[in-house]
């Protein structure tokens, strides 16, 4: 499912490009688009909503192929989820793309690793957010685009002063719909050409991967979405937008953004908002290097062979002009002794990781990763278990996360375990209980938490005999057959 958020983005949007000029020459086959949403336009004028949306609609199924040099294969479904709708919607979504051994993997992942609370629910979070925030949202399976229907009071309340600064208006905002709704169909349209429900299944249990692949998608829509607001139907001018300059202004906004959200985003830990916020607008810089680089037709390329990590989004240059793949890490059979379970495995990051280690050297702590995967234990008495290995391009990158790293590891255990000394004197008691290590060899960096020493000292070596090769695309994605509407 492929979502738009409300006017968190829009609104910010409007402020960036409000002085970007208009296309006054309109290719030939976009008049009729043109049309549309001059209709659409005079229906909202004279309160009618719901007949404006759907002119709009049509209008983009006109326009959007002239920006995107590619075609609809067939009309987009269209239909409306009332905002109360959406938090049994979301959950119907999140257990059917994920079992609950599955999600619970995940959410006991993020919290071995310090990213959450021990005692936060993931799940509740996520929907309360998410129900919150969405404008609008494409479904991969059902080929549905949904708008979403706000209750009365809500559309009746006037924008708070945060939002009418950033640009949001009473009422039926016309501008705002039309964004969303070209926001959802370039989804429908990079679907019809590009099977995005094959590339989320290719990403699945690499969540750097799948962070990746969505900054693609979000990245394509919200560039699409400004060409619509400076009314560049044929693509010209949105895709020469410079991403050096939007790269500045969203690494100044970025850490803004939860503000002009709901209490729900603005609550949340900073790995749930920033996740929700990366695909938008630091995927929006990476969509705009391509088309700087090589048109639209670099991120046609790019759907066929997707950012395989989130470096690559992060560092566009890593992605196309000098290929950095990440390593694909195979920590292989870990045996953590009696009483525990392996729960899963998964891979953080760039991207996490430079949340992670905010506080403990930041941006310079995560540069050159090259590699990740990591998996989780359990044990009676709600112990937790983290078997890690991170490599990186240099042993100099990997000294400075292993310094870094080591900081916030000490810092992030609820209860105060001691480190395990790597080379103790012979007379030396080791240590009673869990405990916590971080090694280096080369450019590698294993890290072991919540075992016993023994257990400790035998994990670590495992770690660091894990087999590592490149990470690549197994199947370039290829474009889908007509169907039937």
């Amino acid at each position: 499912m492929r979502l738009s958020h409300s006017s968190l983005l829009l609104a910010a949007l409007a402020v960036v490009f409000s002085g970007s000029p208009a296309v006054a020459d309109l290719d030939a086959d976009p008049r009729t688009g043109a049309k549309l949403l001059s209709e659409g336009d005079d229906l909202a004028d004279q309160g009618d909503p719901n007949e404006a949306i759907i002119r709009y609609k049509r209008a983009f199924e006109q326009l959007l192929p002239g920006m995107r040099k590619i075609r609809f294969k067939h009309e987009v479904k269209r239909d409306v989820t009332a905002r109360k709708d959406m938090s049994s919607l979301l959950k119907k979504e999140i257990d059917t793309e994920l079992t609950p051994a599955e999600f619970r993997a995940n959410e006991l992942g993020m919290k071995v690793l310090g990213l959450l609370p021990r005692d936060f629910n993931l799940k509740e979070t996520m929907i309360k957010v998410y129900s919150e925030e969405i404008a609008a949202f494409y479904d991969t399976k059902t080929k549905t685009m949904h708008l979403i229907k706000e209750p009365e009071e809500k559309v009746k309340k006037s924008p708070t002063f945060l939002e009418r600064l950033l640009g949001k208006k009473d009422g039926f905002d016309k501008d705002e719909n039309k964004t969303v709704i070209a926001h959802e169909l370039t989804h429908a349209l990079a679907d019809q050409n590009f099977d995005l429900d094959s590339l989320q299944n290719q990403a699945k249990h690499d969540d750097d991967r799948d962070l990746a692949l969505s900054a693609l998608i979000e990245g394509e829509a919200t560039l699409t979405m400004i060409g619509a607001q400076m009314e560049d139907w044929n693509g010209s001018i949105v895709r020469d937008v410079p991403a050096a300059r939007l790269d500045r202004v969203f690494s100044l906004m970025i850490p803004f953004m939860p503000l002009a959200g709901g209490a729900s985003l603005r609550e949340a830990p900073v790995i749930l908002s920033e996740t929700m916020i990366f695909p938008y607008l630091r995927g929006l810089v990476f969509c705009a290097r391509l088309t700087n680089d090589g048109g639209w037709q670099a991120i046609n390329d790019a759907y066929r062979n997707p950012p395989l990590s989130t470096e690559q989004i992060l560092h566009p240059e890593k992605f196309r002009a000098e290929p950095d793949l990440p390593m694909d890490i195979d920590l292989g059979p870990l045996e953590p002794g009696e009483g525990w379970t392996e729960v899963g495995r998964n891979v953080v990051g760039e991207m996490q990781l430079g949340v992670m280690l905010r506080r403990h050297g930041g941006k310079a702590a995560v540069t050159g990763w090259d590699g990740d995967h990591f998996a989780v234990f359990e044990a009676p008495g709600n112990r937790l278990g983290l078997v890690w290995l991170t490599t990186w391009d240099r042993e100099a990158d990997a000294q400075k996360f292993a310094k870094h790293y080591a900081t916030y590891q000490s810092s992030k255990m609820e209860t105060t375990l001691p480190p395990l000394e790597a080379n103790p004197e012979p007379a030396q008691p080791k240590a009673q209980g869990p405990t916590y290590a971080i090694r280096r060899r080369g450019v590698d960096v294993a890290i072991v938490e919540g075992f016993s020493s023994d257990l400790t000292e035998t994990l670590l070596e495992a770690a660091l005999r894990a087999k590592k090769t490149e990470k690549v695309n197994h199947q370039p994605s290829q474009p889908k057959t007509d169907k039937a509407p």
